[in-house]
């Protein structure tokens, strides 16, 4: 199975295509590309927008040798709340994944306005005509099915305009959720599957905070700040533009003073055109002291979301890429802490989190249904492994060594 996901943000477009093989994702092509017209989720240019998309799917293309036709969406996270619905069906005695499927589809049918679009539906547990209560009712033998679902949508007008954009790039959206459930089944274990606990994306120009249930997506918002705070801060402190400020705390700065060295020094052009030296550790306080903020502005949120004690906090996001983030939290939450620490081979950023995850969950959700889907014909995979076998070996050392010898 070849998957493809894209992320929308404020910051950067982020796509990535993975090979599910054996029960493991690889992943064959990823981008980042820098976003136009888009701001804290919202679509403000469109014409912008959607060069932006075209420029990132481009790049897949390109590494792929393929074009692209169908893709996973993370939809950004303004609001969700889910709302427990439910729905019966009778069977044909041995459940199987075609039940699952109609089940879930009478669901939305039955309790969702026209007006409104599902982003996320999750069974929580299914009933048999004997009361048996299960996650999984597959295989069992019963005349009738029921199920409770979390349900969480937004309004068709707000998601059309996304999909809109896709479609005039060429793409079809063959599923869409939040970005925060992909984020989720990124860094999700065992313990955290167990328990109630928050998901926090430090985004670029916001910050999206979940509350999960085991694994189950329950109520969502957002505060209206990310990292692009910092961005300013540096930049209004140095007197330095936006560009070298987000230079300078992507590449030599780290989160948390502590473990900024004092004699590291670098030098950058300020707006009046002269140069200026930036040390490490005041540069890092800066940075420090912001994301205290945003982080003490998260636990305030989460108190809004949820008067319940939450047993994990997974934090995501590029900001989190930083030396030192994970101490930052210490002063703020007692509970388990996972900051994500993405090293898949192709996608080694926290930024790619979202998108990993979408395709890991959107695999799981098929497979739970009995359903086998690829984005890709088997013409377009063969055409695909061919051409990366031609690049892999090109470009391996003993081929080219190899080469040379038969050459000279």
């Amino acid at each position: 199975m070849i998957y493809t996901s894209v992320d929308i943000g404020s910051h950067s477009i982020k796509i990535v295509v993975a090979l599910k093989n054996n029960d493991k994702f690889h992943v064959l092509a990823s981008t980042k590309v820098k976003s136009r017209g888009i701001k804290k989720g919202f679509i403000k240019d469109y014409d912008l927008a959607l060069e932006t998309l075209r420029d990132a799917i481009t790049n897949i293309n390109k590494d792929l040798n393929i074009e692209i036709k169908e893709v996973l969406l993370n939809f950004p996270l303004f609001s969700a709340n889910s709302s427990i619905e439910t729905s019966e069906i009778s069977t044909d005695n041995i459940v199987t994944g075609k039940h699952i499927k109609e089940l879930v589809n009478k669901t939305v049918k039955e309790n969702i306005s026209h007006d409104l679009e599902v982003l996320y539906i999750e069974p929580i547990v299914f009933e048999t005509d004997s009361g048996v209560q299960v996650v999984d009712p597959k295989g069992l033998t019963t005349s009738s099915l029921e199920v409770r679902c979390a349900v969480a949508t937004i309004e068709k007008e707000f998601l059309y305009q996304y999909l809109k954009l896709f479609q005039d790039a060429g793409l079809e959206v063959v599923d869409v959720t939040y970005g925060v459930v992909g984020d989720y089944f990124e860094n999700h274990n065992e313990d955290t599957d167990s328990k109630l606990g928050v998901l926090v994306n430090l985004g670029y120009g916001k910050t999206e905070i979940a509350v999960f249930n085991k694994g189950i997506l329950l109520k969502g918002s957002y505060i209206p700040i990310g990292s692009s705070k910092i961005d300013k801060d540096i930049s209004y402190i140095y007197k330095v533009d936006r560009k070298y400020a987000n230079a300078l705390k992507e590449n030599f700065a780290v989160a948390s003073s502590s473990y900024a060295d004092q004699n590291d020094i670098t030098e950058v052009i300020d707006v009046s055109g002269n140069e200026i030296k930036v040390n490490q550790f005041e540069v890092s306080q800066i940075i420090e002291a912001r994301l205290l903020q945003i982080i003490k502005s998260v636990k305030n949120e989460i108190n809004n979301l949820t008067n319940r004690e939450i047993g994990y906090i997974i934090i995501t996001g590029g900001i989190t890429n930083l030396v030192g983030f994970p101490s930052l939290l210490e002063q703020e939450f007692s509970c388990d802490k996972i900051v994500s620490n993405i090293i898949t081979v192709g996608a080694r950023s926290n930024i790619y989190s979202a998108s990993l995850g979408l395709i890991k969950y959107y695999d799981a959700k098929m497979e739970f249904r009995d359903i086998k889907r690829t984005m890709l014909s088997d013409e377009e995979i063969k055409e695909l492994t061919t051409k990366k076998k031609e690049v892999s070996k090109e470009h391996n050392l003993v081929e080219k060594f190899k080469t040379y010898l038969e050459s000279n």
